[in-house]
């Protein structure tokens, strides 16, 4: 049935909008005051490097604290401070220190606790840390846990610290193509990097035991919020042991789906497990759930844009008409009338396609050209225009057809005339 919606674009694309809320990041200390109210806000002891942020010193520093394991697992933030700066100019006052390059231990009272100069030996800085009773978050957080066994919340706390310290641990030790994909997501290696075993037991070890323990055990789904299935951990997917646990994982939370369609924690941390088991086809889930009635597009829009971002890496074209056609058949019967207002409150002309031809129709129709069925892509492309009518359309399916080695669509695609009325 064909309908009139009115909306104002506020943002994105029509396929479904999100508000998201953003914290302002913290402005970087000036002076010694403000550093030593961000320790104490932060519950955190700090190193802070006298030695200028270009300076080798501090940079073989932190080198040091990631690969010593005793400093990496305490894991306190390293703030460095150029020599010219008010903070280094009130410490080396208070102290009497000259302008050599220095390390401070700055306590979560905001106290400087300890110091010292030259060639850093790992050795000296866990010292000072064992003698003012410094353990790090993840040890407190451990030994919480251990006494606290059961506690839900704490489990979802140290899992976060671990797959964040699994992270900052690996991603040095990726190629550099691994962080930075080809922008068209399709020329991927022709095998995933894998870190060896040592490796991977120092960078995700703990993590994935945990997770795995945690999702095993069924009380995850208790949980009001589980911060850490919302964040995404890319590196994961190239720890064989955060693989392993992740496709063990899976079933359990397909189950959960099987159940409850419209648990959106769960398609959250179906998604990651997905990603980190090396991609999985969305289209045999979405058959074996039921969801209720009059429910349409029950995979959540966040889930589904990783999907398409993960299925076009592995190339998984055939999955991805199978997902995204079904949603543009059903879309394209609803008649829209989107205006969007400027702050004088009049309307503003927009090409108000261009979000959703981003996010889903433009990896249908790629979709469509990477099999060789020209003839839908070009349907389909035809169908939007008539759709939603834009002057956009014509130069950005011109240039996809372009990058899918389609030369002759681009021609025509390009020639496309926006429809009157």
């Amino acid at each position: 049935m064909r309908h009139a919606l009115l909306c104002t674009l506020l943002c994105g694309g029509l396929f479904g909008q999100s508000t998201i809320y953003m914290r302002k990041p913290d402005k970087a200390p000036e002076t010694l005051a403000q550093l030593a109210k961000k320790a104490q806000k932060d519950r955190s002891a700090t190193w802070i490097l006298l030695g200028g942020t270009r300076s080798e010193w501090t940079s073989s520093f932190h080198a040091l604290v990631e690969a010593d394991e005793d400093l990496a697992t305490v894991d306190l933030p390293v703030q460095t401070v150029a020599s010219t700066s008010a903070i280094a100019s009130e410490l080396r006052s208070l102290r009497n220190w000259g302008p050599e390059a220095r390390w401070v231990l700055l306590g979560t009272d905001g106290r400087d606790l300890d110091s010292g100069v030259g060639p850093v030996d790992p050795r000296r800085l866990v010292e000072a840390l064992e003698s003012h009773g410094i353990q790090g978050k993840t040890r407190e957080m451990e030994a919480f846990l251990a006494k606290h066994p059961g506690h839900l919340q704490a489990q979802e706390a140290l899992l976060s610290l671990y797959l964040i310290s699994g992270m900052k641990r690996s991603i040095d030790l990726l190629p550099p193509h691994v962080e930075r994909p080809p922008e068209d997501g399709t020329a991927k290696p022709e095998s995933l990097f894998l870190l060896s075993e040592k490796d991977d037991q120092r960078c995700w070890g703990k993590a994935a035991a945990l997770m795995a323990r945690v999702i095993q055990s069924g009380d995850w789904r208790l949980g009001p919020g589980w911060g850490w299935i919302s964040m995404r951990y890319p590196t994961g997917q190239h720890s064989p042991l955060m693989r392993e646990a992740s496709r063990r994982c899976l079933p359990l939370v397909e189950s959960a789906l099987r159940e409850h369609p419209g648990h959106h924690q769960a398609w959250t941390l179906w998604a990651q497990l997905a990603e980190n088991a090396g991609g999985r086809p969305l289209r045999p889930l979405m058959d074996a759930i039921t969801p209720l009635p009059g429910a349409v597009d029950f995979v959540p829009e966040s889930v589904l844009t990783g999907y398409i971002r993960s299925a076009r890496s592995r190339n998984d074209w055939a999955d991805l008409v199978e997902v995204l056609g079904p949603r543009w058949e059903q879309k394209k019967e609803e008649t829209y009338q989107v205006i969007s207002l400027g702050e004088d409150g009049k309307r503003v002309e927009a090409d108000t396609l261009k979000g959703t031809w981003e996010s889903v129709l433009q990896p249908l129709v790629e979709a469509h050209l990477r099999l060789g069925s020209t003839l839908e892509a070009d349907r389909i492309v035809r169908e939007i225009m008539a759709w939603m009518p834009s002057k956009g359309l014509p130069g950005w399916a011109s240039a996809l057809a372009l990058r899918c080695g389609q030369p002759s669509w681009a021609a025509q695609w390009a020639a496309l005339s926006v429809p009157k009325g």
